[in-house]
């Protein structure tokens, strides 16, 4: 948050995530919105992916009465991300579900729809309710139910927030907030539509960069590089001189695809729903147009959030509205490989490319293939992202700690962070004298980044804490 005398600004307010805390209660942290936040004029949104966008509705009902700014593409996958039940599970309500699907459950050990919305308990004959207004995890504590939210609420609720509080700029449009507040967005090249964001207030340019794309992504390319400013507050996600990235580490993947495919494996490639599902199946594409790879081997996106997105990157692609991606993907007018099957596997024995979320493999679609693909023999994991060191995905790329027959490996040119020469790139029109405040970052690789700066030149490089004052 940005305090000047001519108001306050957020940017992003997003969920946490369980690598970001240590011995903390997840659940807790993300119900908890600090009172200075719910009073801001405004918030800014660099981009859609929940740890930066999944804590709005909770902010909005907590109080928050603001606009939010972001880019076309990234209202379009904020709407998609909260209607596929993102960021609704953090809110006290009174619930309610229906009794007979919970007779039903009980006897089938399923779960069961909750709603919190009026239209939805029109449509249910028997309704029973929590005790009053409380979480979710409450309302399971004591209905002894797993519940999981109604689809309904969400996109009611989705459409509700994204129409009453949602402005969408272009980039490099510059925004007045009040006298002497203003800002732009500026391209980030992380996932389609994100920012980073520069603001001026009083006489001072700070530039907050969101997250960086790693500048190697065929669809959206490189970000832009931000102008001179006073202070920045740099994501640091990647903190390492020896970790590169090349167009080259591609054909690592095409030749272990390719391989795999001629001995007869299913290929299963778990990944992010946002933007890592749709950068892989784009290189798969690519393979298919330049015959790499024979169209009739079926490819199944799983994970029902991942197709929402899906069909957000393939509508754009095939109208050409807006900005977000490369112009050779415009070009194709598609993203998806010929006949994509965007619906659940049935079925193992058959060869196949599958994707699924997450990456780590401990949640979501990818955590119940892994008890299917994980044992067999004929298939081959391409792992395309970071993994949670203690997440099913690391153990299975250790060797050590996991028992399968399945074979498994790691590449890294789908990561949707920069590595440290895109870095130095991001700076290169900053002056020494800047002031640079590391964010989005382990402490470990903070430490890292700072130590790696400073033998670069920078000085005045500083890790962040939370809730931390800075004075400008």
């Amino acid at each position: 948050m940005v305090e000047s005398d001519s108001g306050s600004v957020i940017i992003d307010c997003g969920l946490f995530m369980k690598d970001d805390l240590q011995n903390i209660d997840l659940d807790v942290k993300n119900s908890d919105i600090p009172k200075e936040l719910i009073e801001a004029e405004t918030l800014i949104l660099t981009h859609a992916h929940t740890d930066h966008c999944g804590r709005i509705p909770l902010l909005i009902d907590k109080g928050f009465k603001g606009k939010i700014y972001c880019t076309q593409a990234t209202k379009e996958f904020t709407l998609a991300l909260l209607k596929n039940r993102t960021g609704f599970e953090n809110i006290d309500r009174k619930w309610f579900w229906s009794q007979s699907q919970r007779f039903n459950a009980e006897r089938n050990k399923n779960s069961v729809v909750i709603h919190w919305t009026k239209a939805c308990r029109a449509s249910i004959k028997y309704v029973e309710e929590s005790s009053g207004i409380i979480s979710l995890g409450e309302a399971k504590k004591e209905a002894g139910i797993d519940f999981y939210l109604c689809k309904n609420c969400c996109e009611w609720e989705a459409d509700k927030i994204i129409a009453s509080f949602f402005v969408d700029k272009e980039y490099n449009e510059e925004i007045i907030l009040a006298d002497g507040l203003k800002f732009k967005l500026i391209n980030a090249g992380h996932v389609p539509g994100s920012a980073s964001v520069v603001l001026n207030a009083g006489n001072k340019t700070l530039v907050f960069s969101g997250d960086l794309g790693n500048g190697y992504s065929r669809l959206t390319g490189l970000f832009e590089v931000p102008q001179k400013a006073d202070v920045l507050f740099m994501e640091a996600t990647y903190a390492d001189e020896k970790y590169k990235l090349s167009f080259e580490d591609y054909e690592i993947f095409r030749k272990d695809l390719i391989k795999a495919i001629q001995n007869g494996d299913t290929v299963w490639i778990p990944a992010l729903a946002f933007n890592r599902t749709q950068k892989v199946l784009h290189e798969i594409h690519l393979m298919q147009k330049e015959k790499l790879l024979d169209k009739k081997i079926p490819v199944y996106s799983v994970s029902p959030t991942a197709n929402a997105i899906n069909v957000l990157y393939q509508k754009e692609a095939k109208e050409k509205t807006g900005n977000w991606f490369l112009k050779e993907v415009y070009d194709e007018g598609t993203v998806l490989p010929k006949d994509t099957r965007q619906q659940m596997v049935r079925e193992y024995d058959s060869q196949k490319i599958l994707l699924s979320s997450s990456g780590d493999m401990d949640y979501g679609m990818s955590e119940k293939l892994a008890g299917v693909l994980i044992p067999k023999k004929d298939v081959s994991i391409m792992i395309v992202g970071y993994v949670d060191p203690q997440s099913t995905a690391a153990k299975l790329l250790s060797g050590k700690q996991i028992k399968n027959r399945a074979r498994a490996k790691k590449y890294d040119i789908f990561s949707d962070h920069p590595d440290f020469n895109a870095v130095c790139k991001w700076l290169e029109n900053q002056e020494k004298s800047a002031k640079i405040y590391i964010i989005h970052s382990s402490a470990k690789n903070s430490a890292k980044m700072k130590k790696i700066l400073g033998k670069r030149g920078w000085k005045d490089v500083f890790v962040t804490v939370e809730k931390q004052k800075i004075e400008l």
